[in-house]
């Protein structure tokens, strides 16, 4: 392990150990690569003793060196402890939402168009109520 890296965290373990006990049900022999772990995190479990490994082939790569045999007690341990790991930090991503044309122009104009529109209203109807009081009432 890299010396600037930092050492996992109990719910990293946690879902790592999740991962390769739903894999050892689906096939006895898991080879490390297939459990979709990285070096690093094959080489921190093995290292804490929470999974039992065997040598397979001389050549390769690390992943492809090794079966993962089973779950260590220890690693049973951790499984049976995840009430007590902490949750991974939410991640959340603001977006605000899109506004349409009409929407923009009626914030740019204000209110003072809704103002203009009134006062030629009002205006109109007090001219038609004069017209028609005019008319009738001489």
């Amino acid at each position: 392990m890299p010396a600037d890296a930092s050492p996992m965290t109990s719910a990293q373990k946690l879902k790592l150990l999740r991962q390769i006990q739903y894999l050892l049900g689906q096939q006895e022999r898991l080879l490390a690569r297939n459990a979709g772990l990285t070096e690093e995190e094959f080489v921190e479990l093995a290292k804490e003793q929470l999974i039992e490994v065997s040598f397979f082939e001389d050549e390769g790569p690390v992943l492809d060196r090794y079966h993962i045999d089973c779950i260590l007690p220890k690693g049973e341990l951790i499984l049976a402890q995840e009430v007590l790991a902490e949750p991974d930090p939410l991640r959340i991503t603001v977006v605000t939402p899109q506004k349409s044309a009409w929407q923009r122009i009626y914030e740019a104009m204000g209110n003072k168009l809704l103002a203009a529109i009134m006062n030629a209203l009002s205006a109109a109807i007090g001219a038609v109520i004069g017209w028609y009081l005019k008319k009738n009432f001489p």
